[in-house]
């Protein structure tokens, strides 16, 4: 992730606008449902999904909170990622005063990135947040915007 990370410049997000679709997923919100915090425009997607089918919260959000950023746009994948990332996290600020974890992990081979985020909770995680470096796919989280 460091060496994609680092040829981005701030010449890749002048005039990088997010889609309608990514659009929606920020705008229409969140709703809160047996103790998980669901995107409502990504829930539409998985109404047969049910949080029993889950270990816990965690694992819920992530499922229903997560999308392929190529089937969003086709150019500048990781740019459009961080800037949905930091719209998202602003729009959660005005939810909640948690934190929420938005985590962009790159494809081990095509380098394309998903994107999925969970509210943080205290002693729980989607991944192992201090051994990231042990995964094959360049992974980063945060729970702040990204200023490149």
């Amino acid at each position: 992730m460091n060496i994609q990370l680092a040829k981005l410049t701030s010449d890749d997000f002048v005039d990088l606008e997010l889609p309608e679709k990514l659009n929606e997923i920020i705008g229409l919100g969140f709703l809160e449902e047996q103790g998980s915090f669901l995107s409502k425009r990504l829930m539409d997607y998985c109404t047969s999904v049910q949080r029993s089918s889950f270990d816990d919260e965690i694992a819920y959000e992530c499922f229903v909170n997560s999308f392929h950023m190529e089937d969003y746009v086709d150019r500048s994948h990781l740019a459009y990622s961080i800037v949905f990332s930091n719209e998202l996290i602003r729009k959660w600020k005005l939810f909640r005063s948690s934190a929420l974890n938005v985590i962009i992990a790159l494809d081990d081979e095509t380098f394309l990135p998903k994107i999925k985020f969970h509210a943080k909770r205290d002693g729980a995680e989607w991944l192992m947040e201090n051994e990231l470096e042990s995964y094959i796919q360049p992974i980063l989280i945060t729970t702040e915007e990204i200023h490149i």
